[in-house]
């Protein structure tokens, strides 16, 4: 692939995963309640920092090519770590946040005599 090519594959993306990171923030001001925030924020997040990845790799993979440098496989490395480590904790925010269950609140003095 030559380098204006990729260039343009690379811009792309990333403005690709600017407007996923902007469907996040807006989803995380936006909405309501707790769970349609973590799942409209998160996931949308999870797609921008997959997509800048995506980038990142075919950046260090060229670079590499070009070069031999040792600094790109680990540069590519490094943003493959980050984002599995952001998928991890993903799972467990979603665990603790979405699935963990509500105190339940004990009735209030006088609500059976109401009805």
């Amino acid at each position: 692939m030559s380098a204006g090519i990729l260039d343009w594959v690379i811009s792309l993306l990333l403005v690709v995963a600017a407007g996923f990171g902007a469907i996040s923030v807006i989803g995380l001001l936006l909405f309501p309640d707790i769970r349609s925030r973590s799942f409209t924020g998160i996931r949308a997040g999870i797609l921008a920092i997959a997509l800048v990845t995506i980038a990142s790799v075919c950046y260090g993979l060229f670079k590499w090519s070009n070069t031999g440098d040792l600094q790109y496989p680990l540069f590519i490395l490094g943003a493959l770590i980050m984002l599995a480590l952001v998928i991890v904790l993903n799972r467990i925010a979603t665990g603790v946040v979405c699935h963990s269950s509500m105190p339940a609140q004990p009735p209030s003095p006088g609500a059976e005599d109401r009805h």
